[in-house]
């Protein structure tokens, strides 16, 4: 998705998990009917994201290796399972009815991303919708949490050094996903193998929440990424969902 130019400065996205509550977005109504018009709303929405007052965004931590990003090899259960190459980029699908459920498939597809000065892509692997969220969590964490069921989508950069992992939990409701958010950390979480890089050099993870959706994204990199350049990934990926989860 292509945005206009922002000032922001990168390195202020979020608070640490725990400290402090992420802010609201007032309602918006409904998105603007011209293409421009939606663009230009949808940039500003990942602005606010990135900002420093932390809104929407929980915060970033380190992952520990042979932690929660650490590959699992359990076989996941009640899931959807389906792979594609040559998709729609992330935030310009139409969305689906708003009583629909969700699913992978409204986010599928290469990740191709320009606001200002800022370009980022990343491929995609595949995806997965899970029925419960049992397949993803550790000890009903998730579940207890208030998870009803979840999308996972998977995809790489940086050719093939840095891997998201990335699930939205859908919640009953605005108020739990905002608390869930708030609660979770990557110890509730069970990726399954082959989502993170084994042994990866530079683990980071984000959660937020939007009305009901709560978005998890893990950024797994070799030591031929950066520190910063996984940052970066991390943050505006995680934000462009977040961002396209208020049109739906």
């Amino acid at each position: 998705m292509t945005y206009p130019s922002g000032n922001q400065d990168p390195q202020q996205w979020g608070q640490p998990m725990g400290y402090g509550q992420p802010q609201e977005i007032p309602p918006l109504g409904q998105p603007p009917k011209s293409n421009a018009g939606w663009i230009v709303l949808a940039s500003m929405l990942v602005l606010a994201l990135l900002g420093g007052a932390g809104l929407l965004v929980v915060g970033a931590k380190d992952t520990v290796a042979g932690s929660a990003v650490a590959a699992s090899g359990a076989t996941p259960v009640s899931d959807t399972v389906r792979t594609s190459t040559a998709k729609p980029t992330t935030t310009s699908k139409k969305p689906p009815k708003a009583d629909a459920k969700l699913s992978y498939t409204e986010y599928e597809g290469p990740w191709d991303f320009k606001m200002g000065d800022v370009t980022l892509r990343a491929d995609w692997i595949e995806g997965r919708d899970h029925d419960t969220c049992a397949p993803i969590e550790k000890d009903g964490k998730l579940t207890t949490l208030g998870c009803q069921y979840a999308a996972e989508l998977v995809l790489s950069a940086e050719a093939g050094a840095l891997r998201f992992a990335q699930f939205i939990l859908v919640m009953p409701d605005a108020a739990t996903a905002k608390t869930a958010a708030a609660e979770i950390d990557q110890k509730a979480l069970k990726p399954r193998a082959g989502t993170t890089i084994a042994d990866f050099a530079t683990g980071k993870w984000k959660a937020g929440a939007q009305d009901q959706f709560v978005v998890v994204t893990l950024a797994t990199a070799t030591s031929a990424v950066d520190e910063p350049t996984v940052q970066k990934y991390l943050g505006y990926r995680h934000a462009d969902i977040l961002a396209a989860l208020l049109f739906r």
